[in-house]
């Protein structure tokens, strides 16, 4: 009789466990599987060296870098752009609060209180959103900007540059500006108020 109960218990055993193991894999069958869409890399102090021929040409920095699926990034911090001459000389800055870059597109998207600097022709711009193409080596925005000269203010909304700052083309602008005088040794100045 003995031997009846120890055969009894392992089979109960057996039947308990079987239901265990079967209700366990019933729940996970019913469980909904989310799909993650945050982030797939996130960094702190960013610093990347962009270079051509083996010669820095730019530096890309940041305090903080989301890398997504589509391969796109958000940088949610201030972003800085340094752009350096041949020589490995700094000639012109690009700053903004935070940005975006888009893989597909090849360009950053720099946003708010973006301010860039040329040092060696001493001109800014002023902007809330600028995009920088490094394929292109351009930069534009179609927002309100103010460009800054050592003589000249002009306020307008859209332009395109190229990268360093050094010749702009500007949409919808106006400002004041020196204009050198036109009149050659050969003409007299012709006084048109006295008519």
């Amino acid at each position: 009789m003995l031997f009846v109960t120890k055969k009894y218990f392992i089979v109960l055993f057996r039947i308990s466990l079987s239901y265990l193991l079967f209700s366990c894999e019933e729940k996970k069958k019913d469980a909904v599987v989310q799909q993650y869409n945050g982030p797939l890399m996130v960094m702190d102090n960013l610093s990347v060296m962009f270079s051509d021929s083996g010669r820095t040409t730019v530096k890309f920095t940041t305090a903080k870098h989301l890398k997504l699926q589509n391969e796109n990034d958000i940088y949610p911090k201030a972003v800085y752009v340094t752009f350096f001459d041949k020589n490995g000389v700094e000639y012109s800055s690009l700053r903004g609060d935070s940005g975006r870059y888009y893989k597909s597109e090849g360009l950053y998207k720099v946003m708010g209180n973006v301010f860039f600097f040329n040092r060696v022709q001493q001109q800014s711009l002023s902007t809330d959103l600028l995009f920088w193409s490094p394929v292109k080596k351009k930069v534009y925005t179609d927002l309100k900007f103010i460009i800054k000269t050592p003589k000249e203010e002009l306020h307008g909304v859209g332009m395109e540059a190229d990268q360093d700052f050094t010749h702009y083309t500007m949409r919808r602008a106006k400002g004041s500006f020196d204009v050198d005088s036109l009149s050659s040794s050969n003409e007299s100045a012709v006084d048109t108020t006295s008519n």
